[in-house]
């Protein structure tokens, strides 16, 4: 989801920030991540650390690299250095939180908490702490009930009520979600991350006029919070009110964020304005950085067949089937390009392929989602 999980003392956020970097800052390590290349960008950024030990933004850049890739223990380290080398980015907090979050404690740990409990039973931390060893565990319903016993000894903590909204979008409970997000605000009325998530809920419920307002919120009390802007963005989007959206995705691009995900709402947009040709050099720039990802490839073939240039929509739909064989609408979409261009034989082969796609797997409308990025999960990168 895009869910953010709050410690003691500190938030833990899942999406992953793009931070304004230095003019040195090391790119092709940037275009390595983009492309999910994650040992590419691990290794572009060590070189660069080798010759200059100094620059957080790197070693921030560094530990999201290897938290794609599943090293949560070096993630650490990175987070780590950034938080000494500048003690005020809080960014880097966020993530060390999230890393941490991600090493699966030993039994020992969980038994470390118990033992806290019974030795302190009337202590609030001592139970969200517990609380946090058992979602670690992926245990939802023990966090759930010492996060509870935490606010039921302290009605003030805040980032109880916080991670048991996030407990409950694991739930797919968004209005209890809601609520707790709620509480929390009530308590830390600058809580940014609770705002941003209350958003997400909010969104996922089509309150869609709340998400907005959240949204802003987030960002009246962090502008540099990239994800607030590109969600806000993506609101818009989904609401028609276009010239907003491009607004608020373009803002997400001058922080530094170039995702396919902005550049794939980019183009819907200009697609939905009639700006085809605008909208194409966006969907080019998503499947650049992100050639595995198929809406974009899709919506370029549906566009060259609309210009009728039949050779590149056939390219572009192809690809998409070998994305996902059972696309039934890329089949038919390209069965009337071939069609365009008189081969009459491929054509019925991919009408016939559409047919059975769409009767196996009754997916004929998949792929043309308002959101495709938007479903509070982290996006693909």
């Amino acid at each position: 989801m895009l869910k953010q999980i709050s410690t003691i003392g500190t938030i833990l956020a899942v999406f992953f920030y793009q931070i304004g970097y230095a003019k040195e800052f090391p790119l092709a390590g940037d275009t390595y991540f983009d492309e999910g290349r994650w040992d590419d960008a691990i290794c572009e950024y060590e070189k660069y650390l080798l010759k200059d030990k100094k620059q957080p933004e790197v070693y921030f850049k560094l530990g999201k690299a290897y938290y794609k890739k599943g090293n949560f223990e070096k993630a650490v380290e990175a987070f780590t250095i950034v938080t000494e080398l500048k003690p005020d980015y809080l960014e880097a907090y966020q993530r060390l939180s999230e890393a941490s979050m991600q090493i699966v404690p030993p039994e020992s740990d969980i038994e470390m908490c118990l033992k806290e409990v019974r030795k302190n039973p009337n202590n609030a931390d001592a139970h969200f702490r517990l609380g946090l060893s058992y979602y670690k565990q992926n245990n939802l319903e023990d966090a759930k009930r010492e996060y509870e016993t935490a606010i039921g000894l302290d009605s003030h903590k805040a980032e109880a009520y916080f991670n048991l909204g996030v407990l409950y979008q694991d739930f797919d409970s968004q209005d209890k979600a809601i609520e707790m997000y709620k509480k929390a605000i009530e308590i830390v009325p600058n809580y940014d991350t609770s705002h941003f998530n209350l958003g997400v809920a909010y969104y996922k419920t089509g309150h869609l006029k709340d998400a907005i307002s959240e949204y802003e919120r987030v960002i009246k009390i962090n502008p540099n919070y990239v994800d607030a802007h590109v969600n806000l963005g993506i609101v818009y989007f989904v609401k028609g009110a276009y010239d907003d959206a491009l607004k608020a995705l373009k803002k997400a691009l001058t922080l530094g964020s170039n995702t396919a995900k902005i550049h794939y709402y980019l183009g819907n947009i200009y697609n939905n304005l009639g700006k085809l040709d605008t909208a194409v050099l966006e969907y080019e720039q998503a499947v650049k950085i992100n050639p595995k990802l198929i809406a974009p490839h899709y919506n370029l073939g549906l566009i060259y067949l609309k210009k009728k240039m039949a050779d590149r929509a056939i390219a572009e739909l192809t690809t998409v089937i070998t994305l996902d064989h059972d696309y039934a609408n890329a089949y038919l979409s390209r069965g009337k390009a071939y069609e365009l261009k008189g081969d009459h034989k491929n054509a019925q082969n991919d009408y016939n392929s559409y047919q059975h796609a769409k009767s196996a797997f009754a997916r004929i409308y998949k792929e043309d989602p308002i959101s495709s990025f938007y479903e509070g999960s982290s996006p693909p990168e």
